[in-house]
């Protein structure tokens, strides 16, 4: 498939480049991916380099205990393998999963980078999008180094009851499941399920069919606990 059938399929491509070499073009290889299936696994050899056109993917880590770490989600637009390809690693340092059914197009490494080192627009395009990521993660990194388990989580909780309307609809139940969160803000499922029974007797959130819930009223309260909690001193000792 040609470059210029993949703009047809995404156009959110043109803020990348609208065009690939003709020497390179034509070598496109398009995969469909259903929902929660694997794309690559982390510490395989990078062969080829990926471009998400329709869908949604995850960046996980896994590790030797078997706990995994999510550590971005990513929409069409995207790319698969470009930060392996940038640090100049010969195998992946993360696994990607598909969170919705997704649309792919790949590209040999070789001829991915061959476009690189001939069109800087596309290499200025593409590490300005790794780059954003990666500030992303910066800008929270030490999180939960630095900060209870209770305040972590709690943050993470009322920031899901925003994004699910709590301020409009008063009373919400989280749509996330104890091993989503614990993948999500890096705390055991072990430490999870004790917070949020602490949580409760605190009266700052329930637990509706297992999952946690705010009404309007402890969604205010728990606001008010993250507060206090930001005006104390460096890792939550009193003032």
């Amino acid at each position: 498939m040609r470059y210029c059938e993949l703009l047809e399929l995404a156009p959110g491509l043109e803020e990348y480049t609208r065009q690939i070499p003709e020497e390179l073009d034509g070598q496109f290889q398009l995969k469909t991916y259903p929902a929660h299936a694997l794309i690559h696994q982390k510490d395989s050899p990078l062969e080829r380099i990926g471009i998400l056109l329709q869908g949604t993917f995850r960046v996980v880590n896994e590790f030797e205990n078997g706990n995994v770490f999510m550590i971005e989600v990513n929409e069409a637009v995207s790319f698969i393998g470009e930060v392996t390809l940038l640090a100049g690693a010969a195998t992946t340092s993360v696994s990607i999963e598909t969170v919705t059914d997704c649309l792919a197009a790949f590209l040999p490494l070789e001829t991915f980078d061959a476009w690189l080192r001939q069109d800087i627009g596309l290499l200025r395009a593409v590490s300005r999008h790794v780059a954003a990521k990666l500030y992303c993660s910066s800008y929270s990194r030490g999180e939960r180094l630095f900060h209870s388990a209770k305040y972590v989580l709690l943050k993470y909780l009322v920031r899901q009851a925003e994004e699910q309307g709590v301020r409009t609809a008063g009373q919400v139940v989280l749509n996330k499941t104890r091993r989503q969160i614990s993948e999500e803000v890096g705390l055991t499922e072990k430490t999870i399920n004790r917070t949020l029974t602490q949580f409760v007797k605190d009266g700052v959130l329930s637990i509706r069919r297992g999952k946690a819930a705010f009404s309007a009223e402890e969604y205010h309260r728990a606001q008010k606990e993250l507060r206090v909690y930001m005006s104390q001193s460096k890792n939550g000792a009193s003032t």
